[in-house]
């Protein structure tokens, strides 16, 4: 009895130490290897090749169509202080709540001196600003 005890807390212990050596090489791929695209502002835009993901404020005017050859194109900076105005032409389904003055993560590269984005999420305003008192 005292021998099957001994052979099966060895057991548990192989299977333990398996375990948590499978999940420190998952962890280490996630934080080293994974897929990372770098988050930006306008600000910090320059000199970044690749796809990136920009977060700013739209900044108006709108014109043209998402779907169209030449985008919808508009301007972004800095959600908060001073920052450059990054013209931006997008392609794709545009977001219920976009309008100039909203706060919108794109993703996309730079191209010749505009970002082209091919996917836009909006930020709700009212889960990031404070609420007035009446």
């Amino acid at each position: 009895m005292a021998r099957q005890q001994g052979v099966r807390s060895s057991a548990r212990l192989i299977v333990a130490l398996a375990v948590a050596g499978v999940l420190a090489v998952f962890l280490l791929y996630t934080a080293l290897g994974g897929s990372s695209t770098p988050l930006l502002q306008p600000s910090n835009l320059a000199g970044h090749a690749g796809t990136v993901s920009l977060t700013g404020k739209v900044v108006g005017p709108v014109a043209g169509d998402a779907h169209a050859s030449g985008g919808l194109r508009f301007s972004l900076r800095n959600i908060t202080g001073a920052s450059p105005m990054i013209p931006v032409v997008y392609h794709g389904a545009v977001p219920d709540l976009f309008k100039t003055g909203r706060d919108v993560n794109l993703t996309g590269r730079l191209e010749q001196g505009s970002f082209v984005a091919s996917a836009m999420t909006t930020k709700c305003p009212s889960k990031y600003t404070a609420a007035t008192n009446d």
